[in-house]
């Protein structure tokens, strides 16, 4: 990379690279890539700051509706593909005889986050398993088995996946590979970097270059204790997750609320959420996903006092269904629910 041209050059590629998505073009955007390449941005630099960041600002214009989930889905696709012809770029100069199996949590299908950190694996000389989208743990699991695995890295780019990285460290530990290390990427982990101890994972890192990184750094360290036990909390709350949002929702109806499908699928969303933050044992987790709400929901018909309406049936639910000290914690996360979403709309009424 030229240090003399690309920091002039850099923001005017950035914002003509998110302008041919938002277009749709992949022509465009090919042009992009290859003034960066013209630009001498590595190939690692060129995901590093344009693709990383084009993502993530697709990803916040569909959460304000500003996209749609088709153009979002496009500008995956371009990308993708732009990868695919800079994977060649990415050939290792040595081998380092370090094996990495990669892969997204069961559920998650934001894979580009994961491509990306598998390339720079593979151009640092790792022998690289990329899995790609939505991997069941038992199969994540059998591949660390048969490849002898150094290292397993997973991506949740969603909250509410978190409790499927935990659920993976749990699982290789039951199958007798506790000695591998977990590290885990995504959004949650940028912005909570000490979800990883919560989670049970060696590390993270806020982006591919970051997780090559913090993988060496994991190596060369000692080898952890089995992972904790899982809160009595998110135990009991799994246990009760369809008959909550089942509660849930009668007392919404029952007051008068309509949309039953759109306010069951709210509550099965909450409860993801809730797990995530027991999980994690962070209930800051939740703010994220109250913000979220409000700045999503009303672009699909709910309005912010719906919103609190039912966040407090739903807090109601938790408390009946789950007594007892395991139910005390629930439901302090599903209370704090609640008071984050009167204070956003204080906040939007102002003084």
């Amino acid at each position: 990379m030229s240090s003399e041209t690309t920091p002039e050059k850099l923001p005017a590629l950035q914002q003509a690279y998110l302008d041919a998505m938002l277009a749709g073009s992949g022509r465009a955007a090919d042009r992009v890539v290859e003034g960066a390449l013209d630009a001498q941005l590595t190939p690692q630099r060129i995901y590093l700051d344009l693709f990383q960041p084009t993502a993530y600002a697709i990803g916040r214009l569909w959460q304000r509706n500003q996209v749609s989930v088709a153009q979002e889905h496009l500008a995956t696709a371009i990308i993708e593909r732009q990868m695919g012809e800079l994977h060649p770029l990415f050939r290792p100069q040595r081998e380092r005889g370090r094996t990495i199996v990669i892969g997204c949590v069961p559920d998650e299908w934001h894979r580009v986050g994961a491509r990306m950190v598998a390339d720079f694996f593979e151009a640092a000389g790792w022998t690289v398993h990329y899995l790609g989208a939505a991997v069941p743990t038992r199969d994540l699991v059998a591949i660390t088995r048969e490849t002898g695995a150094d290292l397993v890295g997973v991506s949740a780019q969603m909250l509410f996946n978190l409790p499927r990285v935990d659920e993976l460290v749990r699982a290789l530990d039951a199958a007798g590979l506790a000695g591998i290390p977990v590290i885990a990427g995504g959004m949650p982990f940028s912005e909570q970097p000490g979800l990883a101890a919560a989670l049970n994972v060696r590390g993270s890192g806020a982006d591919a270059a970051a997780a090559l990184a913090v993988a060496e750094q994991v190596l060369a360290g000692p080898v952890t204790a089995h992972p904790a036990a899982p809160g009595l909390a998110a135990v009991a709350l799994e246990r009760l997750r369809e008959r909550l949002v089942h509660e849930a929702t009668a007392r919404c109806l029952a007051a008068g609320d309509s949309g039953e499908a759109l306010i069951r699928a709210g509550f099965g969303y909450t409860t993801k959420m809730l797990l995530a933050a027991l999980t994690a044992g962070a209930p800051e987790l939740l703010d994220g996903q109250v913000a979220w709400g409000n700045e999503r929901q009303p672009h699909d018909g709910v309005t912010p006092a719906q919103m609190l309406a039912r966040l407090t049936h739903y807090a109601a639910a938790l408390h009946t269904l789950m007594p007892g000290p395991e139910g005390a914690t629930a439901a302090a996360y599903a209370d704090r629910l609640v008071a984050l979403q009167r204070q956003a709309m204080a906040a939007r009424l102002g003084p």
